[in-house]
């Protein structure tokens, strides 16, 4: 089931490629940033990380938590030092993708068959060739990113379900909403 605006936010307890727990409810009392994407080596979903980390600094004064969840297994996450930089913010791997089904995200053909006339495929392809990405034999081919804002109160402020595969909610909004 898709959630909503106004839904509380599904709790889960993870652990990320560091080896720390993490509980979503432990940071309630702050704005957090849930962003589903794809697998390790995904040239969107890597992409996106790459221009959210160049604002890392201010994300990281601005009271904001940032949750990043991976299809891919934390062996597969580790063995990407691209994925390592992403700390101190927690990059979760779920390969049986328990949380994604909590969060509704869901696979469509659909969406991979639109991506190219939506996208620019090569050029996406030409920016992260450089990460030298693993490869996930594992990974579905299919599966949409999402992203969900929640509130300090712990109710999702903004649930964005991707439409094909390079569909995250904007970088304005996402900004915006992180206060930066």
């Amino acid at each position: 089931m898709k959630l909503k605006e106004g839904f509380n936010a599904q709790d889960f307890t993870a652990q990320d490629i560091y080896g720390s727990q993490i509980k979503l409810s432990d940071y309630k009392g702050k704005k957090i940033i849930l962003s589903f994407y794809r697998n390790v080596n995904c040239p969107f979903c890597n992409r996106r990380i790459h221009q959210i980390m160049g604002k890392k600094l201010w994300l990281q004064e601005s009271n904001t938590q940032l949750l990043f969840l991976f299809e891919s297994s934390i062996k597969k996450l580790n063995e990407s030092i691209f994925h390592q930089g992403i700390s101190p913010f927690p990059l979760i791997g779920d390969p049986e993708k328990k949380i994604y089904q909590q969060y509704g995200v869901e696979k469509s053909v659909l969406g991979v068959l639109k991506t190219p006339f939506v996208s620019s495929f090569s050029k996406v392809l030409k920016e992260t060739q450089s990460l030298n990405l693993p490869k996930d034999k594992d990974a579905s081919v299919t599966l949409m990113p999402a992203d969900f804002f929640i509130n300090e109160q712990f109710k999702i402020a903004k649930a964005y379900y991707g439409t094909h595969l390079d569909d995250h909610v904007s970088l304005e909004e996402f900004y915006t909403f992180a206060g930066i």
